[in-house]
């Protein structure tokens, strides 16, 4: 009979849509999902040079752990060479990526000085030598003592531990790049960045008896 066809007929169309509302609703979730973790997750992007990366280690475990425990995504960056204008070039980029900042690590190995004493700004850089070309740098406070730095040689323990030497002061990478991914995290929108800069710390028997630095010294 027609009217068992026409039946048949509207529980198909009800079926059909049925699961267009559901395929509808389960794409509405996943847009909304997707746009709260762009908008939950920020994105700073990371200029390190190109040299043996044992070297900074510890200063990228720093920026990475930051990120990490902060879902912050990174952009990295590695350069031998960078202009000025490449520099501006990639705070352009980042900008349209969203960034809320740019952390430029260790310069001296690829940025050139600003000429007639003109800083660059909207960074921050971690630096030793270009403090003068950085509004807004992070850096080792200077003292007149033998200082080291992270990660650190077990020879040079055991020179305190057999006491050839009396004490070190140790710069802690790590945390130089703990804070400075802090600071760029919290300051960075309102372009409200500074300075930085960490007191070294003292390494003697003591200390290394006491394991208060077991956490940076033991692998």
């Amino acid at each position: 009979p027609k009217w068992r066809s026409l039946m048949k007929l509207s529980k198909k169309k009800h079926l059909i849509l049925m699961i267009l509302l559901i395929l509808i609703a389960v794409f509405s979730i996943s847009f909304m999902k997707n746009r709260a973790y762009k908008e939950k997750t920020q994105r700073i992007a990371v200029v390190f040079p190109k040299l043996p990366q044992q070297d900074i280690s510890m200063l990228q475990e720093g920026i990475r752990d930051y990120a990490y425990e902060n879902q912050i995504q990174l952009d990295t960056w590695y350069r031998s060479q960078m202009s000025a204008k490449e520099l501006q070039q990639l705070a352009e980029e980042e900008r349209k990526n969203h960034s809320i900042g740019i952390l430029l690590v260790y310069p001296e190995k690829y940025l050139k000085k600003q000429k007639d004493g003109d800083t660059y700004e909207d960074v921050l850089a971690i630096t030793d030598t270009m403090q003068e070309s950085f509004k807004n740098y992070a850096t080792f406070a200077e003292i007149k003592a033998e200082t080291v730095r992270l990660p650190i040689e077990k020879s040079v323990l055991e020179t305190i531990a057999n006491g050839k030497k009396e004490n070190i002061y140790l710069e802690n990478t790590y945390q130089l790049g703990y804070e400075s991914m802090y600071m760029i995290a919290k300051y960075g929108k309102q372009k409200q960045l500074g300075t930085i800069c960490i007191n070294p710390i003292e390494l003697n028997k003591e200390t290394l008896g006491d394991g208060s630095l077991d956490a940076l010294l033991v692998d």
